[in-house]
C-alpha cells in the first residue's frame, strides 16, 4: 500500500486479513477452539460407543480366539466349529425367511398408517398416532407373555372356532413348533409397526407444502399425491426403517425365549438363542463369542447388501419433476 505524505511516497506493510476482518493467527485460534468444542460435544457419544460397542466387540474377538478348555490361543478353531454348526446356520436362514415376510408386512402397514394420518381427511390425528405407538411402549418381555396367553387355545376360544366348524381336526395351535415362527411375526409386527409409523409420519410432515399445493393445482388426487409425491420424498426414511428392521430381525431374542417358557417351542429358533445357550447353558463362552462375531458380520453384510441394492435403484429426485403428478 502506497501512502503519499509531503510529496514522498511510503510503503506500509499490509497484514493479511481474513474475511470478516479476522487475521490469520486469530483465525487459527478460532479453528482450534471450534475443534475443541466439537470434541467436547461428541466425547459423551465416543465414550458410550467405546464402552458399549467397541470394547465388547474387541473383547469378543479376543475371546473367540482362545480355547474353551485351556484358555490359550487357539486361532480360528472356534470359528471352524461355528461354521460347521448346522443348527446355527439354520437359525440364520430362518431369520432371513422371518425378515422377508415380517419386515415387508410391518413396513407396508407403517407406510399405510402414516399416509392415512398425514391425509387432510384424517380427524383426531394425535389420538390415533398415540394409539398406534402404544404397543412400542410395552416392554418386549411383557408383550411376549401377553401374546403367549392370548395364543393359547385353552384361553382363547376363537382358536377353536375352525374345529367347531369342521375345518380342522383340532383347535389351532399357534405356539406349536410348526406355527410359532408366524406367531412371533405377529407379536413383533404388533410391537414395532407404530414405532416405524411414527418415524415415517415425522418425515411426511417435513414434505414442503409448496410441492403439495402445486400438485393440487395441477389436479392431482390425494391418492396420486401420496403415491407419486409423498412416498418418493420419504424414500430415504423408508430405507432407514428397513435397515433398522433387518438388524432387529437378526437380533431377535426376547419373544422366542419367553414363548419357549410358555409352550416349549424350541430353544434354537434364532441365532441369539443358540449363542445364549452355548455360553450360559453349555458354558462354552469362546464358541459363543465366535458365533457372535459371525452374526455381527452377517448383519453388516445383509445391511450393506440391502443398501447397495436400493441405492442402485434410486434416482435423484428433482423438485420440478415431483410436482408433475398425474391426476387420476
Amino acid at each position: 500500500m502506497a501512502v503519499q505524505a509531503g510529496g514522498a511516497t511510503a510503503s506500509l506493510p499490509i497484514r493479511a486479513m481474513a474475511p470478516g476482518g479476522v487475521t490469520g493467527p486469530k483465525r487459527r485460534r478460532l479453528r482450534v477452539a471450534h475443534g475443541r468444542s466439537g470434541l467436547m460435544m461428541t466425547s459423551p457419544f465416543l465414550a458410550l460407543f467405546a464402552v458399549f460397542f467397541a470394547g465388547p466387540l474387541i473383547y469378543s474377538i479376543v475371546l473367540s480366539l482362545r480355547s474353551p478348555l485351556t484358555g490359550a490361543y487357539s486361532g480360528l478353531l472356534n470359528y471352524r466349529s461355528a461354521f460347521s454348526n448346522a443348527s446355527f446356520w439354520s437359525a440364520i436362514v430362518r431369520m432371513g425367511y422371518f425378515g422377508l415376510i415380517q419386515v415387508t408386512v410391518m413396513i407396508g402397514l407403517a407406510i399405510v398408517l402414516a399416509l392415512l394420518l398425514d391425509s387432510p381427511y384424517c380427524r383426531g390425528r394425535k389420538v390415533f398416532a398415540l394409539v398406534y405407538f402404544l404397543p412400542y411402549a410395552v416392554p418386549g418381555v411383557i408383550a411376549a407373555i401377553m401374546w403367549g396367553f392370548l395364543l393359547e387355545p385353552d384361553l382363547d376360544s376363537a382358536l377353536g372356532l375352525p374345529h367347531s366348524l369342521g375345518l380342522t381336526s383340532g383347535p389351532i395351535q399357534p405356539l406349536s413348533y410348526r406355527l410359532v415362527l408366524y406367531a412371533i411375526m405377529l407379536i413383533v409386527t404388533w410391537e414395532w409397526t407404530g414405532y416405524n409409523m411414527t418415524i415415517l409420519l415425522t418425515s411426511l410432515t417435513n414434505v414442503p407444502h409448496q410441492v403439495l399445493e402445486a400438485a393440487k393445482v395441477d389436479g392431482a388426487s390425494e391418492l396420486s399425491i401420496a403415491t407419486r409425491i409423498k412416498l418418493p420424498l420419504v424414500r430415504r426414511t423408508i430405507i432407514f426403517t428397513v435397515v433398522l428392521s433387518i438388524i432387529g430381525t437378526l437380533q431377535l431374542f426376547n419373544e422366542p425365549v419367553i414363548l419357549n417358557e410358555i409352550a416349549t417351542t424350541g430353544n434354537s429358533l434364532t441365532p441369539n438363542q443358540i449363542i445364549y445357550n452355548t455360553a450360559f447353558v453349555f458354558g462354552n463362552e469362546q464358541l459363543a463369542a465366535a458365533q457372535s462375531v459371525i452374526l455381527a458380520a452377517v448383519t453388516i453384510v445383509a445391511t450393506v447388501a440391502f443398501y447397495g441394492l436400493v441405492r442402485r435403484r434410486m434416482n435423484p429426485l428433482a423438485a420440478p419433476r415431483a410436482t408433475r403428478a398425474v391426476a387420476k
